[in-house]
């Protein structure tokens, strides 16, 4: 019995070197690039250390939420243009009513709730393909918030209560609890085990008795409302948002699919959650490095992109790998076995 809990003990420690690892070794790396290029640390002043928190909420919670639809074949093309909703009518409804920075957050997540349930109720009922449905509500959700706003957006500049928006530890704690509120919604709640049987298969799922569109309609409310507070995020850091229009407002969603992805990949050593903020952490200090080695965004996109389609390579292609390694398993026994059969005639 004790051996075999060290076992699982040791194994634990295994995945959790393993998770960890990413963020080291990018770390690592561009630590020492910058010293040799740049002669400078990646983190030099408590201002690195904000910005990078900051900008790790911002991506985490977007990452999240474009997680839940994502893993069970739905990509939510309308989850930028929820962000940018949320946060302008949200926002500057709240501070109309002079409420302080708790009020622009509840204001803005139930904005994104009740956009998220909308575009999952609509999916449900008019069964549109989730990618047309999205684009169609995203333009939707643009003019609203375009509308809504004057065009002026969400102006955070002056307006001292809403100051604690650009907050780290804001940042820091509410991606803690937005990590563990998915890692319990995953693991202990009927949600969970359903979302983890429509992932492995939606028909399956539905012949079992699973309500695939209730849940459905809870993954687009759930993203919904994680990517309010990244919107909130953004612009509390920024000091602005910005409405768009023409379905630029999807940008934010995009950069994001390469953590959520890496996410995924290093979720076989821990839960998706963590995953999905450890990979976060990797990509944010890369693209810190690159900053740093004096870089320019266009750029920093361009290394960042191409990283990402290299990842997608590697996992396209990771069974020719296993294929490659059972065979020269395989092989290596097959000559064991052939050397002990010649040895055995020899005696």
């Amino acid at each position: 019995m004790i051996p075999m809990q060290n076992a699982k003990v040791q194994e634990k420690i295994k995945h959790m070197l393993y998770t960890l690892a990413f963020p080291f070794v990018a770390w690592i790396i561009m630590e020492v690039l910058c010293l040799i290029f740049q002669d400078r640390h990646v983190f030099n002043s408590i201002l690195d250390i904000q910005n990078y928190a900051r900008n790790v909420g911002i991506s985490v919670c977007t990452a999240l939420a474009l997680s839940y639809n994502l893993g069970n074949g739905r990509f939510d093309m309308s989850l930028g243009a929820q962000r940018m909703m949320s946060a302008i009518i949200g926002g500057n409804l709240a501070i109309s009513l002079g409420f302080g920075t708790a009020g622009v957050i509840v204001f803005a997540v139930v904005i994104g709730i009740i956009g998220g349930a909308f575009v999952g109720i609509l999916f449900v009922t008019t069964r549109i393909p989730p990618m047309v449905l999205g684009i169609g509500m995203a333009l939707v959700y643009e003019c609203m918030a375009f509308a809504g706003s004057n065009s002026q957006g969400l102006q955070l500049y002056g307006v001292p209560q809403v100051a604690g928006l650009s907050s780290m530890y804001l940042a820091i704690g509410v991606v803690v609890a937005a990590v563990l509120f998915v890692m319990v919604l995953d693991r202990y709640t009927k949600f969970g085990f359903y979302n983890r049987a429509i992932s492995g298969s939606q028909k399956i799922a539905h012949n079992c008795g699973i309500n695939i569109f209730t849940h459905a309609v809870g993954c687009y409310t759930i993203g919904g409302g994680l990517v309010a507070f990244s919107g909130l995020f953004d612009a509390g850091f920024k000091g602005v948002m910005g409405a768009e229009l023409g379905f630029s407002s999807n940008s934010s969603v995009m950069t994001n699919c390469f953590p959520m992805f890496l996410g995924k990949f290093i979720a076989r050593w821990s839960s998706e959650a963590v995953g999905i903020l450890f990979a976060t952490m990797s990509i944010r200090l890369f693209q810190l490095g690159l900053s740093v080695l004096k870089f320019s965004s266009t750029a920093q996109q361009v290394f960042t992109s191409a990283l990402f389609l290299i990842f997608l390579i590697v996992r396209a292609n990771e069974f020719i790998f296993k294929q490659r390694r059972a065979k020269s398993q395989r092989i290596a026994q097959a000559i064991e076995k052939r050397a002990g059969l010649a040895n055995l005639a020899q005696a």
